[in-house]
């Protein structure tokens, strides 16, 4: 879903002087704003930006092996 569906789907609440302080929203548009944030805490991690790196710098230096499906990966793990 992307923001401008979310922004649709809410419903703004204001205080009296016009101050906006709460904002209501189906739940599964909730359940999927919770994945997210889940998913940038994991994202944010330093061993996971640090991996990240490795990975990167992996792929630069022509250590990364690409596989067409999962058997041939499972296969080549075996060896």
């Amino acid at each position: 879903m992307n923001s401008g569906t979310i922004q649709g789907k809410g419903k703004a609440f204001s205080s009296a002087n016009g101050k906006p302080i709460e904002v209501t929203i189906p739940f599964n548009v909730f359940q999927e704003l919770l994945e997210l944030k889940l998913s940038m805490e994991i994202y944010k991690r330093k061993n996971v930006q640090k991996g990240i790196k490795q990975s990167k710098k992996e792929v630069q230096n022509g250590k990364a092996r690409s596989f067409t499906d999962i058997d041939e990966a499972i296969e080549w793990l075996k060896k």
